[in-house]
């Protein structure tokens, strides 16, 4: 007897050539390795991935932001929705598209207007020059020493307010936080139980997020 298994279509924008990517994902496919969806320019890749708790792990090409964005969503939305689009958060533009053909090649083109009209608004003649600009502010931003000053006065609020957690604590003992600034990225770490969390440092955006956080829990 052959199953007919769930299927669904799958497409996202190449920001590298602006060209639709599409795929028909099966839900049997899913259940191995990590599947990679390529652009033909061979420039950029969406991939998709089950992770341990049964959800559905997706890296997204953005056609703005330099690096990908990453979601989370549930089985029965990837494969019952007639369509889910997955956004930017940055800019709230539509990246993926999940569903029937119909419903994605419909957002496809919507969402090709919103970009064209995005970048004539900003005053800039294609989606490179936008990419390029960002690239460039980001670069600027992660040589800028006030950074660090920025990630130090984070873990100095949040260490005054006792907001940030490691074993040292359930221990009794007194933690000593300190951090270093890798690449796109920030290790915050206890001197004295070795607990660490690892934060995205890759822009602005990632900045202001430092001045928002809560809490950190080291592991």
């Amino acid at each position: 007897m052959i199953l007919d298994q769930k299927k669904t279509t799958i497409a996202y924008r190449c920001p590298h050539c602006t060209q639709s990517v599409y795929s028909i994902i099966g839900v049997f496919s899913l259940s191995g390795d990590l599947i990679r969806l390529h652009c033909p320019c061979e420039e950029s890749s969406l991939t998709i991935e089950y992770t341990s708790d049964q959800k559905i792990r997706l890296s997204v090409p953005c056609l703005v932001c330099p690096k990908p964005h990453t979601f989370t969503i549930s089985r029965g939305a990837f494969f019952d929705r007639e369509l889910l689009t997955l956004p930017c958060p940055y800019t709230g533009l539509d990246l993926a598209f999940i569903g029937s053909k119909e419903k994605v090649d419909g957002a496809i083109e919507e969402t090709g207007n919103q970009l064209l009209k995005m970048l004539q608004d900003a005053g800039y003649e294609s989606l490179a020059a936008l990419r390029r600009q960002n690239e460039d502010e980001e670069e600027a931003f992660l040589s800028d020493p006030q950074v660090e000053d920025i990630v130090r006065f984070m873990l100095c609020e949040l260490d005054e307010e006792e907001k940030i957690h490691c074993y040292c604590k359930e221990e009794g003992e007194i933690p000593y936080y300190n951090f270093q600034i890798l690449s796109e990225r920030v290790r915050v770490y206890c001197e004295c139980c070795n607990a660490e969390a690892t934060l995205p440092l890759a822009g602005p955006a990632d900045a202001s997020g430092f001045l928002n956080l809560d809490e950190i829990h080291l592991k």
